[in-house]
């Protein structure tokens, strides 16, 4: 069997970009005794990450015509009238022509619209637009446009590839999808590419110079990363006269004014936001880092917990232990209460604090690879089982 996959996330694209490299790079691992793999990006910068893990991946463009059939096959009528003339995507022809079986996609977009026959694997990552639309980046629009997404696209997957079983439970019961249909293949740590020049490590130790015994919270700057905890217990601490510091990695998706306004307002110390990051960069930030803080209200599940394990770490988590975070792996902490924050951050600074966490985080995250060998196989026998129908 002969499968595509489509990679259509953006370095800059956080968690989707580091899921999508993972899941890629683990369908080869796993099965490419036993499938073709090949994958296509339309983004040239996608073409050096490839490159640097070993992977072979092909490059398309958009036409004029693509992204005008993109544009409008969110509606049913224009997907109607393109069906009729039979007008299709260049990366369709592409993957048909090379007579690919069935299209993998790491991440759903806009482009499942505009499939025509060939088969395709969808991957869902989260379902919080309808628990947490209250934040600005989930907005009306937004809401109706995943809703639109999802309602037309699981029903037509193959199978569907989730990061855990609450998920899979949700997404069964509202999208109507049968269990069956439904793989859990949990989350992997970020692939970093082990920085091993002398000269970039330098810079890096120069840039970061004033960072010292800093928490890291690698996340892009959204309403829903919930920053602003992290600086209401820090604002608290140094009332208190303990001297912390703070570096936040990732893109500004327009909360950044909020906090930097907050900082300013309260006099805040040692705040300081990277903007976008190398994965050698984060690399260093990781291993360096005094502990990991992740405030994220979005879940049920995420990254950065798993890569905290994989550096040993100790993690600050929500308490609402909905995913691979359980007691006893992180120090877990009630993160809409600036006090409650503040207490987890105040236990790690004064090294007051269970170390179990650490080492049981880490077999977890053994726990975790070494299972998602198993589900990739199953995985293998359902599609083999699905495919056989069409």
């Amino acid at each position: 069997m002969k499968i595509a996959i489509l990679f259509e996330s953006s370095q800059s694209g956080g968690g989707a970009f580091t899921h999508s490299l993972n899941t890629s790079l683990d369908l080869i691992k796993y099965l490419d005794k036993k499938y073709e793999f090949v994958i296509y990006t339309h983004l040239k910068e996608n073409l050096k990450i490839f490159k640097k893990h070993n992977i072979s991946a092909k490059l398309y463009n958009h036409s004029f015509l693509d992204k005008f059939i993109i544009t409008l096959s969110i509606f049913n009528f224009f997907r109607s009238l393109f069906t009729i003339l039979n007008l299709k995507l260049s990366i369709e022809k592409t993957i048909e022509n090379n007579r690919f079986d069935t299209i993998f996609l790491p991440v759903l977009s806009r482009t499942v619209f505009c499939l025509k026959k060939i088969k395709y694997i969808s991957t869902l990552l989260d379902l919080e637009h309808f628990q947490h639309s209250i934040f600005p980046e989930i907005t009306k629009k937004d809401y109706i446009f995943r809703e639109k997404l999802y309602f037309h696209s699981l029903p037509k997957s193959l199978l569907i590839i989730t990061s855990c079983e609450s998920i899979k439970k949700n997404l069964c019961k509202h999208y109507n999808i049968d269990k069956n249909k439904v793989i859990v293949i949990p989350y992997t740590p970020g692939r970093f590419l082990k920085d091993k020049s002398k000269k970039s490590k330098k810079n890096l130790v120069k840039k970061y110079s004033n960072s010292k015994n800093y928490f890291f919270y690698p996340a892009q700057i959204w309403g829903h990363k919930n920053h602003i905890v992290i600086l209401k217990a820090a604002l608290i601490l140094q009332k208190k006269g303990y001297n912390l510091s703070f570096i936040f990695s990732g893109k500004n998706r327009g909360f950044k004014k909020y906090l930097l306004n907050y900082i300013k307002k309260n006099n805040l110390k040692k705040i300081l936001f990277t903007g976008y990051i190398s994965s050698e960069e984060m690399n260093y930030l990781y291993k360096n880092c005094r502990g990991v803080i992740f405030t994220s209200v979005f879940g049920p599940n995420a990254i950065p917990p798993l890569e905290a394990w994989s550096y040993k770490k100790p993690l600050i988590y929500n308490n609402k232990l909905q995913d691979d975070v359980k007691v006893g792996t992180a120090l877990l902490v009630d993160i809409q209460n600036p006090k409650s924050v503040a207490k987890g951050l105040k236990k790690i600074i004064t090294n007051n604090y269970n170390k179990n966490i650490i080492i049981n985080g880490y077999n977890k995250l053994r726990f975790i690879k070494k299972n998602n060998e198993n589900r990739y196989q199953y995985f293998s026998k359902k599609l083999d089982f699905v495919s056989k129908k069409f």
